[in-house]
Order: C-alpha cells, then sequence, then structure tokens
C-alpha cells in the first residue's frame, strides 16, 4: 500500500525565476509546505548514554545490517489510543513495565492523516517509543507538532493515566513527513529543549515556503538531527538538502534512498531501518543502532542502496 498523493497544497509562485527544472516541480503535485534556512548556532544536546539494546541473539547480529535489524519488528506488541486532538501509539505492555519510554512526535503531511503512516508509527511503538501524532494536515509551523510531545508528557505526571510514571520524559524526538518535517524542525527549534532529537523525511526544498510561519531555521537546531529523502524526488532534491545538513550546527545524518520518490509506503518502505536506529540511538544509546552514524565506518556511508550520504558532529 502506498501513501496518497501526501503534501498536496496551492502554493504561491516560487521563489525562482521560471526555469525547466522549476516548472518540473510545479508540475510534480506532490508538495508540502516547506521552509527555508537559517545562519545562528545555539549549545548542542548529548545524546543520552548507552542503554541495553532490544533483544537480538549475537549470531543473528553479525548476520544482519543495522538498516535489516531496526526495520524488523521490535520486541513489544502495540497497542493505540485516541483522544482528543491526538492519535497514540505505544507499547502494549506500558501500564506493567517497569522501563520508562522516549516519545516520538510525529507531523503528517500536507492533507495527509495519521492513517498514511499507521504502519511506520506502529513499527517505532513496537520498538518501544510512545508514538504521538496530532490530528492535523497543516503542520508546517510546528505548533501541533510541539503541542503533541507536551500533551504526552503531561500525562506522565496524570495518575489517572496509563503513561503515569512510564515516559522518560528527557528523551523526545519530533519526526515528520513533507510539510510535517518542516513543522519537527519548527517544533524542535520552539520546544527550548524539550525535543532532543530530530529525523525528517523528505523535508521539502527552501523554495516551497508557502507562509511565513512555515520558514525553518536548521541552524537554530539544538540536538541531532537526520535528513532523509529520495533520490527521485522533485521537491527535496540534492543540492538544499546537502545545505540543510551544512547549516545545522551540531550531530547529523543525511542520505537519499534511491529510486524513491516523495511518496513511500505506509510502513516507512526503505526509510524505516535508518529512521528506527537513528531514534534508538539518540534517544536510547544503543549502540547497536549507532553504528549506522558513527565510529570508523558507519554503515549509511557504505550502503549501496543510499547516496548523497554524510554524517558529521559526532
Amino acid at each position: 500500500m502506498t501513501l496518497g498523493r501526501v503534501g498536496l497544497v496551492p502554493l504561491r509562485r516560487p521563489l525562482l525565476p521560471a526555469t525547466r527544472h522549476t516548472r518540473t516541480l510545479l508540475l510534480a503535485a506532490i508538495i508540502a509546505m516547506p521552509m527555508a534556512s537559517g545562519f545562528t548556532a545555539p549549545a548542542l544536546a548529548s545524546v543520552p548514554a548507552a542503554a541495553p539494546t532490544a533483544p537480538a541473539a549475537p549470531a543473528a547480529q553479525e548476520r544482519q545490517s543495522v538498516s535489516e535489524r531496526y526495520a524488523a519488528t521490535g520486541s513489544h506488541a502495540v497497542t493505540s489510543l485516541a483522544v482528543p486532538g491526538y492519535q497514540v501509539f505505544h507499547p502494549a505492555d506500558i501500564a506493567t513495565s517497569r522501563d520508562r519510554h522516549p516519545v516520538v512526535t510525529f507531523g503528517n503531511g500536507s492533507y495527509a492523516t495519521y492513517e498514511q503512516y499507521e504502519a511506520l508509527l506502529r513499527h517505532l511503538a513496537s520498538w518501544g517509543f510512545v508514538v504521538v501524532v496530532a490530528d492535523s494536515s497543516v503542520t508546517g509551523d510546528g505548533t501541533e507538532i510541539l503541542a503533541a510531545a507536551r500533551y504526552i508528557l503531561a500525562q506522565n505526571d496524570n495518575q489517572e493515566s496509563v503513561f503515569h510514571d512510564r515516559i522518560d520524559v528527557a528523551h523526545v524526538a519530533a519526526v515528520g513527513h513533507s510539510q510535517g518535517a518542516g513543522g519537527s524542525i519548527n517544533a524542535s527549534t520552539d520546544s527550548d529543549g524539550l525535543i532532543t532529537s530530530t529525523a525528517v523525511l523528505d523535508l521539502p526544498d527552501p523554495w516551497w515556503a508557502s507562509r511565513p510561519v512555515d520558514v525553518i531555521d536548521v541552524a537554530r537546531l539544538t540536538g541531532p538531527v537526520f535528513f532523509l529523502t529520495g533520490s527521485e524526488d522533485p521537491v527535496s532534491t540534492a543540492l538544499p538538502q546537502a545545505a540543510y545538513h551544512a547549516q545545522s550546527p551540531g550531530p547529523a545524518a543525511r542520505g537519499r534512498l534511491l529510486g524513491v520518490g516523495h511518496n513511500w509506503p505506509t510502513d516507512g518502505g526503505g526509510f524505516r531501518g535508518y529512521l528506527t536506529a537513528w531514534l534508538r540511538f539518540t534517544l536510547n544509546g544503543d549502540t547497536d543502532a549507532a553504528r549506522a552514524f558513527v565510529g570508523p565506518a558507519p554503515e549509511l556511508l557504505a550502503d549501496p542502496r543510499w547516496d548523497g550520504t554524510a554524517v558529521k558532529g559526532w
């Protein structure tokens, strides 16, 4: 099952000359409300200390790449909860577990709802995350994405909530697709350090900005960020994605998945493994997941399914 046309919005004329390239982008009809970058440099948030990784037999780990391991379903059964304004996906045993679970707040693309991403959101929850998504299809300014994170964190103190005393309030990630990718950047930079990690799927190039509130400034990020896009995506193209990575002041990774456009399977497709590994690394301190991004030979840099890869700041 593939996503519908996530990210379709009427935009003003792009801030570029009307070249053949820009006309092609306009006709692509798979557009989100994106953003532009700025150039300030804040202090950096740290990655948590190493924590136990999800169980796996040593022999199996030796055979599997990081991407393969984290593309597989995690160890938790998953359930969901609908509350006014939000959908929440979480480990089914959260009420009886002794663990505290990091939070992932997710931003939908334009005109998309959580159903377009549900398989991916459930996958992340199977790896131990509490995943919350706002019931909004206009997420570019980041307001709803940040509010969703604050909602879940507040439940940690609510004695009547299933999440009472079960949330790792110090480790929160913002993740989003297309317009929601820009919204995740904005949520992170506006969070006063509440959001500690960011991952963006198909962050649109800066000239697609259609509202001032959707403008982003990646140089204001205070935590690690991962830029993922498809090599065939006409909205998230190579040079602007490289610039976003270069302008990010702290630890950052980027890559383009070969043969993939702006929309992809509801379970995250080829993005799923490295996205999950990124969250396990930056939120849980998972040293096995970290092998994709740090060390003398990060797996992402050598993966033949990806190009335009880079890591920095570790």
